[in-house]
């Protein structure tokens, strides 16, 4: 089975044909002619769902950090290491981008 140079499109990780890529391309041009304000709710999404996405973040971080101060600060190594590990997920879960 040969692959095509111009094959670039992937759909759940699967590459997708010349032939699967001018009919998606179709499809998407006849959408963005049929219902110009569906295809406008789709592209407007995206920015939103990210800005979220990073305040939530930040608020989750900065909240992780209160916890680790007031560990350090009331002697608990028990609360430090749990805000510690906090923040950890939280950059973590941030960094890793579902919506790419």
């Amino acid at each position: 089975m040969t692959i095509s140079a111009a094959v670039y499109w992937t759909v759940e990780g699967k590459v997708l044909s010349d032939a699967e890529q001018r009919r998606l391309a179709e499809i998407e041009s006849a959408l963005r002619a049929d219902d110009p304000s569906f295809v406008q709710r789709f592209e407007t999404a995206r920015p939103d769902r990210r800005r979220r996405r990073t305040i939530g973040a930040v608020l989750a971080v900065v909240a992780a950090m209160t916890v680790t101060v007031v560990g350090l600060v009331g002697g608990s190594v028990a609360v430090a290491v749990f805000g510690v590990t906090a923040i950890g997920a939280a950059i973590g879960i941030w960094a890793t981008r579902r919506d790419a």
